[in-house]
C-alpha cells in the first residue's frame, strides 16, 4: 500500500469537522476587527522569495523549473505575495486590512508542531505608520487565542528592533543583520554557542552586556527604567496603554527580535505558558518590504500563526473541539416512497439543515443503526404516511417517536 509522505496530514471527516469549526472562530475574530479575506496562488516565482527573504527562505522550499523553463515553488510564506498584490493595486482605499488562511509547504524535518504542509492563518495591515497598527494586529491575535478558550494558557511577548539596533551599535556591532539572527536563535541554542556566535562580531565585554540585556524582560514600564536608550521608550509605553484599552496585556521582552532581516519595528511572538512549543504566532512591522515590488512606501505590519502548534496547545488544554461527525436529519425510506423522501430531504435542505439519505435499500433496522453511527440528530421515516402529508418523526437522544406533518419538520 502506498504510504503518504513524511510532514503531511490525512484529514479525515472526524478531524476536519474539529478544524472547521476552529478555523471558522479564527476567521470570524478577524472579520470583528474589521479585516478583509483574500487569497494568492499557492505556486509563485521562486525570484518572489528570493526578493523579500533571501536565500535562506529559498532552500527551505517545494521548488522545481515548470515546463516553460522557470524557477517556481510551491508558497512557504504568504508576505510576498500579499505585497506583490497590494503593489499591483494603485486605488486601494488605505489602511488595507486583510486576512488569510492559505495551505503553505515547506521542506523542514518534520516534527512536533512543524509539518512540510501546513496552514497559516494571517494578518496584515497596510498604510499606517503609527504605533496605533501595530496595537491593533497584537490585539487580533490576542482575541483569536481568547476565543479559542486559551486566555491564561500563553504570553504575548514582544520588543522593539529600532530600540535593539540603536543598543548593539552604541556597543559597535556593525553587522546587525547577523546580530539579530543569533540573538533569534538564543533560546533555542546553548549559551556557551550563543556566546561563540556572538563573539565572532563583538567583543566578549560587549557579548556579557548583550545577555544580561536579553534576560531583561515584563512590565514595559520596568524594563525602560534599566535601560539607557530612551528613543523609542514614548512609542512602547503607548504601545501598553493602547494594549491595556483592548483589554490585552504583553511582555516587554527584550530577547524577541524576529531573525529575519525585513522588519523594520515592533515584533512581537506569542509562546504557550509551560514553554513547551514552538512560537504559535508571531510577526511584527515590515515597513520596507512592499516598495521592493515596485510601489511606493507602503508601512505595514502583521502576524502569521500556523495551525501545528495551535492544535498542539488546544489538545493540550482541553478545547480542542470533538472530532465527530453529525447530521441533522436522516431520511430512511420505506420501500416503494424513494422519490417522496428525496423531496422531503430537499425540503430541510433548503431550510439550512444537514440531511443525510438512505442510498441503499437496506432494512429500517440497519437503517437506524447507520444513522446512529453518523450521530443523526433525528430519523425521518418516510412510508405510507407521506401519502396524507406525513412522515415518522424519531429523536435518536430521547427515543420518542412520533407521527408529524412534513411542513412541521424544522419549524
Amino acid at each position: 500500500m502506498l504510504q503518504r509522505l513524511r510532514g503531511f496530514r490525512d484529514m479525515y471527516p472526524e478531524y476536519m469537522r474539529a478544524r472547521r469549526i476552529v478555523f471558522d472562530k479564527i476567521c470570524s475574530v478577524a472579520r470583528s476587527f474589521g479585516f478583509h479575506e483574500i487569497d494568492s496562488p499557492s505556486v509563485e516565482l521562486l525570484d518572489l522569495f528570493r526578493i523579500k527573504s533571501g536565500e535562506e527562505i529559498v532552500k527551505q522550499t517545494f521548488s522545481f523549473m515548470d515546463k516553460g523553463g522557470r524557477e517556481i515553488t510551491l508558497i512557504p510564506e504568504l508576505t510576498p505575495s500579499v505585497a506583490r498584490m497590494i503593489a499591483a493595486r494603485k486605488d486601494l482605499t488605505k489602511p488595507v486590512k486583510w486576512f488569510s488562511f492559505p495551505k503553505m509547504w515547506r521542506y523542514e524535518e518534520p516534527q512536533s508542531g512543524r509539518l512540510r504542509e501546513f496552514y497559516q492563518f494571517n494578518a496584515d495591515i497596510f498604510g499606517v505608520s503609527e504605533i496605533y497598527a501595530d496595537a491593533e494586529v497584537m490585539a487580533l491575535a490576542m482575541e483569536i487565542l481568547d476565543s479559542l478558550g486559551l486566555e491564561g494558557k500563553y504570553t504575548m511577548r514582544f520588543s522593539d528592533r529600532i530600540l535593539m539596533e540603536n543598543m548593539l551599535r552604541s556597543m559597535h556591532i556593525d553587522n546587525i543583520e547577523e546580530a539579530f539572527r543569533i540573538i533569534d536563535k538564543k533560546d533555542k541554542i546553548p549559551e556557551e554557542v550563543f556566546y561563540e556566535e556572538m563573539k565572532k562580531i563583538t567583543s566578549e565585554e560587549n557579548v556579557d552586556t548583550l545577555l544580561d540585556i536579553l534576560r531583561i524582560s515584563g512590565d514595559i514600564d520596568a524594563v525602560l527604567s534599566k535601560l539607557e536608550h530612551f528613543e523609542r521608550s514614548e512609542v512602547i509605553a503607548n504601545l501598553k496603554d493602547l494594549l491595556s484599552a483592548y483589554g490585552k496585556r504583553a511582555v516587554f521582552d527584550l530577547s524577541i527580535v524576529r531573525g529575519l532581516a525585513y522588519y523594520t519595528g515592533i515584533v512581537f511572538e506569542v509562546h504557550d505558558a509551560r514553554g513547551e512549543y514552538r512560537a504559535i504566532l508571531g510577526g511584527g512591522r515590515y515597513d520596507g518590504v512592499v516598495e521592493l515590488f515596485g510601489a511606493q512606501h507602503t508601512p505595514a505590519v502583521g502576524f502569521g500563526m500556523g495551525d501545528a502548534v495551535l492544535e498542539l496547545l488546544m489538545r493540550r488544554e482541553g478545547v480542542w473541539p470533538e472530532e465527530k461527525i453529525d447530521m441533522d436529519y436522516f431520511v430512511a425510506i420505506i420501500p416503494g416512497f424513494r422519490e417522496e423522501a428525496i423531496k422531503v430531504a430537499m425540503q430541510l435542505r433548503k431550510k439550512g439543515y444537514r440531511v443525510d439519505i438512505e442510498l441503499r435499500e437496506r432494512s429500517i433496522g440497519k437503517q437506524m443503526k447507520y444513522a446512529n453511527k453518523i450521530n443523526a440528530r433525528y430519523v425521518i421515516i418516510v412510508g405510507e404516511e407521506i401519502k396524507s402529508g406525513e412522515v415518522v418523526l424519531k429523536d435518536m437522544e430521547s427515543g420518542e417517536q412520533k407521527v408529524v406533518k412534513v411542513e412541521n419538520i424544522g419549524s
